[in-house]
């Protein structure tokens, strides 16, 4: 290996780690608290797994209320607490987490954001060369959706997309059975058929963690087909299709065994609660007839997702949207006879398109057709929105044509200086999308990393002022309270009123939420809580947030003049 080679790989691997700790950051610099109830179950159920080697737990004072005492992003399935999502990425951290300890749980996704990058730049370089899959390794390392989303450490869709990336490079690129050609004489006959079985592990792994992406992974397979890809060896399709049900099917055994059903899972329970207001309605949901449930479980609204693809797909990461705009129209503009790095990328050139833009219209319609209020504030745009994690693989698939364009303009930059430029742009790249990461309003990391440090101050002095063994009732902290307390989830449920009367005096109740308005108060106090046995009283102001104590009372309905208040305060704020 050359010097030059040497400094490169060097570069590539400081990279990597600068990539790792920038992911990381929260992990090493907040509080171990969940901002979203997807990853406090996720957390829980990782540690579960990898302690006690199941996902599901009880709670006693469950049985008398069934179904009631969870958090968001739980279930109750057989009196059990189960998760509300899929089982993947529980089992899977769960499993590493076995090895090398619940410590490196919060490390995990950071690292997988590395390597789910690798593994990208790689199967660019096979099919575009070795400069252009180096500059798609290194631009999605700073991509913003990737590099946020890789510091958000307890959700999945990372995972899912590196280990699609890796199921992707074993299977199209056959790295061991190429290495086994040109080493014919070691007569490396395991390292000939090996890939095609770990392309179907990793991607009977991706399926465990996200199932619904099933519908776009076949699109691609079937446009891959449509576009002449090139032929690959029936053997290895059929070893990948075999390692896939093979690791598929425990998955499925532990749906059978926490669900009750192989196909069931707690999100499908999840999707079915949304109200009807939450899926999306109108023509195109017509349209479709019967099929919608199936194609489009969440709704299909095309204009609303066209509208929301401008908002978060385009908008929200304006320049970097730029960045890929100008690298087509620049890659369009030369002529590609002329152009000599993309001279010999016909094929791959048409498969990249047409993937790319199956799955950016699939997805864009899958997801952006979902009305999702991950906000307390129905009009807040904010860098924590799921849509932007969901379109994680298009975001990935659009670093490509910058990649490209890269290299090409880089080639007309005088030899003495393309080093320098290479390295000044992607420094330039990785401050403007470190800077929207991190300094992105509500949500980014640096403000998300104050709201975790209030949160665990919050938690620490509500866990002091309660019991052991209260229930406490939360419209969105039950993300912070559990497992340390037993949690009902909404406060403005008739649901939640009836349970609230028959635990009193069987457990300490309390609410956490925003601050009661007097006349709110005065409601719950007179008319409410009476004919449950109730009185409802301040424990301890937090800023926005009180924490009430439900205490026995037996005082009488009080005056039926007063009114249920229209306002929505007891709704409390994410």
């Amino acid at each position: 290996m050359n010097k030059r080679r040497l400094l490169l790989n060097s570069l590539l691997v400081t990279a990597g780690l600068g990539a790792f700790f920038a992911y990381a950051f929260l992990s090493y610099s907040a509080p171990a608290r969940a901002n979203s109830p997807d990853e406090n179950a996720n957390r829980f159920f990782a540690q579960l797994f990898a302690e006690e080697g199941k996902l599901w737990t009880y709670d006693p004072i469950e049985l008398s209320v069934p179904g009631v005492i969870h958090p968001r992003s739980m279930r109750i399935v057989n009196n059990a607490i189960v998760p509300g999502g899929f089982l993947g990425l529980p089992v899977i951290f769960g499993n590493v987490a076995r090895v090398f300890g619940n410590g490196v749980l919060p490390y995990l996704t950071p690292l997988l954001g590395v390597l789910g990058a690798v593994a990208w730049g790689l199967v660019v370089a096979r099919f575009f060369g070795r400069r252009v899959g180096t500059a798609a390794y290194l631009l999605l390392l700073i991509q913003p959706a990737w590099w946020y989303e890789s510091g958000r450490v307890f959700m999945p869709n990372v995972l899912f997309v590196t280990l699609t990336a890796w199921a992707a490079y074993f299977l199209l690129v056959a790295p061991l059975a190429a290495d086994a050609a040109r080493r014919p004489h070691k007569k490396l006959y395991v390292s000939m058929v090996a890939d095609g079985p770990i392309a179907g592990a990793f991607l009977g792994l991706a399926l465990a963690v996200r199932p619904a992406e099933i519908y776009w992974l076949a699109l691609v397979a079937l446009v891959l087909a449509a576009v002449g890809w090139r032929r690959l060896p029936l053997w290895r399709l059929m070893l990948a299709g075999a390692a896939t049900a093979a690791t598929l099917t425990p998955f499925l055994m532990l749906n059978q065994t926490v669900y009750g059903s192989w196909l069931a899972t707690g999100y499908a329970e999840s999707v079915s609660e949304v109200s009807v207001a939450a899926v999306a309605q109108g023509h195109g949901n017509a349209l479709l007839g019967p099929l919608r449930p199936y194609l489009f479980p969440l709704g299909f609204a095309p204009r609303w997702a066209g509208q929301n693809f401008l908002t978060y797909g385009i908008g929200f990461f304006g320049w970097w949207s730029a960045l890929v705009a100008a690298a087509v129209a620049w890659l369009a503009w030369r002529a590609w006879p002329e152009f000599k790095v993309v001279r010999s990328w016909t094929r791959p050139a048409v498969a990249f398109v047409a993937v790319t833009v199956v799955v950016t219209v699939w997805l864009t319609f899958f997801y952006g057709s979902w009305l999702v209020r991950d906000n307390p504030d129905p009009n807040a745009v904010s860098i924590g929105s799921s849509y932007l994690r969901y379109w994680l693989p298009f975001f990935a698939l659009w670093t490509l044509p910058i990649a490209a364009a890269s290299v090409g303009i880089l080639d007309r930059v005088t030899a003495r200086w393309r080093a320098t430029a290479a390295v000044v742009g992607f420094v330039v790249l990785a401050g403007v999308s470190g800077a929207a990461v991190f300094g992105a309003p509500q949500e980014g990391f640096l403000a998300l990393r104050a709201t975790l440090i209030g949160y665990d101050a919050q938690t620490r002095q509500v866990l002091a002022l309660t019991e052991p063994n209260a229930v406490i009732v939360a419209d969105r902290s039950d993300k912070l309270l559990f497992p340390e307390r037993s949690v009902i989830t909404p406060l403005r449920s008739e649901t939640t009123y009836a349970a609230l009367g028959r635990l009193n005096g069987h457990a300490p109740l309390y609410y956490l939420g925003i601050t009661f308005p007097e006349n709110d108060l005065r409601w719950l106090n007179e008319v409410k809580l009476p004919p449950l046995g109730l009185r409802i009283v301040p424990v301890m102001d937090f800023g926005a947030e009180t924490l009430y104590s439900f205490l026995p009372s037996t005082a009488a309905a009080g005056d039926q003049a007063i009114t249920e208040p229209d306002s929505d305060s007891g709704r409390q704020a994410r």
